[in-house]
């Protein structure tokens, strides 16, 4: 039988895998044991990618909701209604009346380009995507420090000290490869040290030589710590530090507040503890400091991200080998070749965003829900997502819902007819990456390999890509002629500035590797910043608008800034922590996954429990002044006792098309969140710091 190589796009990961096909059917996946980015493994989710190729309840036709009924229409007929409604909504509210939003598709560069090409010719500037509930803070901090253009990751193997924050690659793979843990087991048998920050002992916190919890939001304060015990006791390098950084002395002045009793007595992590942390990073050279969602998801992660990479800085551990590496972006959306290719310039539109033209936050979800449900600053009237299930995924659930009950168009493209495609007037059935061709050219993962996505069959049914889709509405709204490229021939575009051709990658179809720059690099070039060197300080940041020095700020709903919130919601809530089994709301519907977690739960320390009367087990209401939802308790050790924890992407409880999904539904801890807590640099929701109780529910029902 045909073996055909591709990659796996369940998360951002991609995974090589081999798809054994037998007459046009996939009877099998196994791992590429020749693609750098995981060696032939694949975890839980990738073993099962094909009960999500052949789910009997997957979007195979497009489908218009009249009433609560939903039926089957021709492509023809769907995109021409469409399209109609488009143009009504552009003739009566302006172009600007229409939002895109992008979710999974955000780590493809051929949807972005011709989803951003679309909507510049449609003539609307309201773009957003999940990139603002994943990566923006970093994003934004990477630049200021580092330059644009650029992105950074810790050498873990060759490290002699790794400070993980908020992040537990044991499941996750950082986002970036499955090669990361082991990386991290390797350096540690090497004699590595590892320091794990995080208020739950997650499955990497256990293999730590330190472990501490924090308090959620206050990470700023502890890395201020670090930096300023390491600077007060001379452990910085400071030749490192007059050669290559920029504002070193405002730094040191800003830092000094940051004593180790302050930081005690703000962040949860005791004097003893933060010194021994310090010493431990600061003379085991070379060292990195790295960090997800964890620290990211906070009114303020932007300021620990600037933070975080100070850190690296002064300690001397940035672009060297085992530190944290700066590397050029294959390709971004700041590149002068992605504004080429998506119009930027031929169509810019007349209109502001609906968060204006602030120089950080273009792609904030959470604006959009003002627009819809006040008029603020102006109307959205329209919406196209793809490949998303904002019901589910934003912040303050119920206000989602009111805003998408009020949209006169919300087109959706997807795999499923999802919980958002409840309030969906059009549902357009999407291909599976083992259906469609595509490109994958990650940044950040350590090695990058750029790889071809091929299909391995034809599309199921009548579901297509989502270039295909975005071509035909393009077209049948007289917008054909700028899209005349094939998706090969935008590719071999993006592919060029890698010295690379899709015929290069068809020739290789286990990735191939891109050189890095070679380390050191930037010890005899300058930095791409106004200084040329790494911005400790960041005088061109403040001049617009932000701070040229991270500085800790109270999270505005916490036991500090809101006692009297606290007196009756007095736990911390941290959502979104991840499992070796889910990772979207889209798997809860695949049988092997859903058997091993039907519904999701809410994780409390023992003490919590038994002060609450709680049983292991037992069904509890979790409140916030926002909402509560019920969900079965877990009561374990492995999290700080002032908090709780509420893995995310469950609360089918919508009439959607998920058999097993919407039969076993769980709960959205989003219900509980406030949409206009959000960091204002990068438009990122908090998701991790928010004050809650948990009760028995009254009855025991």
């Amino acid at each position: 039988m045909p073996q055909i190589k591709t990659h796996c796009k369940i998360c951002n990961c991609r995974c090589g895998i081999v798809a054994t096909v037998n007459d046009g059917r996939v009877e099998k996946i196994s791992g590429d044991p020749e693609c750098k980015k995981n060696d032939g493994a694949l975890c839980i989710k990738g073993k099962v990618m094909l009960e999500l190729l052949y789910d009997p309840d997957r979007l195979l036709y497009p489908m218009v909701r009249q009433g609560e009924n939903w039926n089957r229409l021709s492509w023809d007929s769907a995109l021409t209604q469409i399209a109609r409604k488009l143009l009504q909504l552009k003739a009566t509210h302006g172009p600007q009346s229409v939002a895109i939003y992008r979710g999974m598709s955000v780590y493809s560069w051929l949807v972005a380009v011709f989803l951003n090409r679309f909507g510049m010719a449609f003539g609307t500037p309201n773009f957003a995507s999940n990139a603002a509930l994943c990566v923006s803070s970093k994003v934004i901090a990477t630049h200021t420090s580092f330059g644009r253009g650029v992105s950074v990751g810790g050498d873990f193997r060759n490290s002699r000290c790794i400070l993980l924050l908020g992040t537990n690659p044991a499941v996750t793979g950082m986002h970036r490869s499955l090669r990361i843990m082991k990386d991290i087991l390797a350096a540690k048998k090497a004699g590595a040290k590892l320091i794990v920050v995080d208020p739950r002992k997650t499955e990497t916190a256990v293999k730590a030589d330190i472990y501490t919890t924090i308090r959620p939001g206050t990470d700023t304060a502890f890395i201020m710590g670090l930096v300023n015990y390491i600077i007060e006791n001379e452990l910085f390098d400071s030749d490192f530090v007059s050669r290559y950084t920029h504002g070193f002395e405002q730094l040191k002045a800003a830092a000094r507040k940051y004593t180790p009793k302050m930081v005690e007595q703000t962040t949860w992590v005791h004097e003893e503890t933060l010194q021994k942390i310090a010493r431990m990073f600061a003379t085991n050279r070379p060292a990195c400091a790295d960090r997800r969602e964890g620290v990211i998801h906070h009114e303020h992660g932007t300021e620990t991200c600037l933070a975080i990479n100070i850190l690296n800085a002064i300690t001397g551990n940035v672009d060297v080998d085992g530190g944290v590496q700066v590397q050029t972006n294959l390709f971004d959306k700041s590149s002068d070749l992605f504004r080429e290719l998506t119009g930027a310039e031929q169509f810019m539109p007349a209109a502001a965003p609906v968060t204006g033209r602030n120089p950080f936050t273009g792609d904030v979800p959470t604006a959009l829900l003002e627009a819809i449900l006040k008029d603020k600053p102006y109307p959205i009237r329209g919406m196209i997502v793809v490949g998303s299930n904002p019901l589910i995924s934003w912040p303050q659930t119920d206000m989602v819902r009111r805003a998408l009950q009020k949209l006169e168009l919300l087109v959706i493209v997807d795999l499923y007819r999802n919980d958002t495609a409840v309030f969906a007037h059009y549902a357009l059935p999407a291909a599976t990456f083992l259906e469609k061709l595509d490109l994958q050219a990650p940044n950040v993962a350590i090695p990058r390999v750029v790889q071809l996505q091929k299909p391995v069959i034809p599309p199921l049914g009548e579901s297509r890509s989502e270039s295909w889709i975005i071509k035909a509405l393009a077209d049948k709204l007289g917008y054909g002629s700028l899209f005349c490229e094939t998706d090969e021939q935008v590719m071999d575009r993006i592919l060029s500035q890698m010295g690379l051709r899709t015929e290069e990658l068809k020739n290789h179809p286990s990735g191939m590797v891109i050189e890095p720059r070679p380390v050191g690099y930037y010890h005899s070039h300058p930095y791409p910043t106004p200084s040329g060197m790494i911005e400790l300080y960041s005088d061109s940041f403040e001049k617009k608008g932000g701070p040229g020095l991270p500085s800790f700020r109270e999270p505005s709903e916490s036991p500090i800034s809101s006692p009297q919130i606290a007196e009756r919601f007095p736990l911390v809530l941290v959502t979104g922590n991840r499992l070796r089994s889910s990772y979207l709301s889209f798997l809860h519907n695949l049988p092997t996954l859903h058997a091993k977690n039907p519904e999701n739960w809410v994780e409390l320390h023992p003490e919590a429990a038994a002060a609450r009367g709680i049983e292991n087990g037992e069904r509890v209401v979790v409140e916030s002044p926002r909402g509560s939802i019920k969900l079965p308790a877990k009561v374990s050790p492995d999290i700080d006792p002032r908090v709780v924890a509420i893995p995310y992407g469950w609360g089918h409880h919508f009439n959607g098309s998920w058999q097993l999904a919407n039969r076993d539904p769980g709960a959205n801890p989003n219900v509980l969140l406030d949409y206009r807590k959000i960091d204002k640099l990068s438009g990122m929701p908090n998701f991790k710091s928010t004050l809650c109780e948990v009760r028995k529910v009254e009855g025991g029902g």
